[in-house]
C-alpha cells in the first residue's frame, strides 16, 4: 500500500508539469487555395511559420501571397488591448501606412496597407487576427502584394476596399493554431 500511494502523487504531477504546446498544421486552405509551410523560425518565446502557395516557387524572399502563423508564450501576460497599443503606436510612427487595429470578439483583428519602397515597389494588404489561449498569444495573418499601378500610385485608397474583403474572408478561415 506505502509504495501505491508514493507512486501516484509522482505520476499525477507529471500529467500536470506538461504545459499545453501550439500546433502549427503543414498546410492551410484558404480563398479555394493550398498554402504549405515553407520555413519556421524560433526566437526564444515566439514561433512564425511562413506558408506560400502550393503552385509557387516558394521562395521566402520572393512571393505574391503568403500566410504567417505567429505564436508567442506570452509569458508576459500581454493582453490584446496592449497588443493593439503597440501596433497603433507603431503604425503612428508610419504615416503613409494606412491601418485599421481593433479587438471585436475575442480576437485582434487588423487590416494594413503598406505603401512600395525604395525595396519593395509594390503595395502589400495585410490581414491579421490574434487570440490568447492557454498556450499564449497566437495569430494568424494573410498578405496579398499588389503590383503598382500608375492609377493606384496617385490613389492608395483604391486598394482599400480590396483590403476589407479580404479582412471579410480571413474572418471566415477557421483557427489553424491548436493548442494542446
Amino acid at each position: 500500500m506505502l509504495r501505491k500511494s508514493f507512486f501516484l502523487p509522482l505520476f499525477l504531477t507529471g500529467c500536470v508539469m506538461v504545459p499545453p504546446q501550439f500546433s502549427i498544421p503543414e498546410q492551410v486552405n484558404f480563398q479555394g487555395k493550398t498554402y504549405q509551410k515553407v520555413t519556421q523560425n524560433q526566437l526564444d518565446e515566439m514561433q512564425q511559420s511562413l506558408f506560400l502557395l502550393k503552385e509557387s516557387s516558394k521562395d521566402p524572399n520572393n512571393w505574391q501571397q503568403g500566410i504567417l502563423l505567429f505564436t508567442d508564450k506570452n509569458s508576459q501576460q500581454k493582453s490584446l488591448a496592449d497588443r493593439v497599443e503597440l501596433r497603433q503606436q507603431t503604425f503612428a510612427k508610419q504615416p503613409d501606412t494606412k491601418a485599421k487595429v481593433a479587438i471585436i470578439g475575442d480576437e485582434l483583428q487588423s487590416q494594413v496597407l503598406y505603401p512600395p519602397t525604395e525595396r519593395f515597389n509594390d503595395y502589400q494588404l495585410e490581414v491579421t487576427r490574434g487570440q490568447n489561449s492557454q498556450c499564449g498569444y497566437s495569430q494568424m495573418q494573410f498578405s496579398d502584394k499588389r503590383s503598382v499601378s500608375a492609377k493606384n500610385l496617385q490613389n492608395p485608397t483604391a486598394y482599400m476596399k480590396d483590403l476589407q474583403q479580404m479582412a471579410w474572408q480571413f474572418s471566415q478561415l477557421a483557427w489553424q493554431i491548436e493548442c494542446n
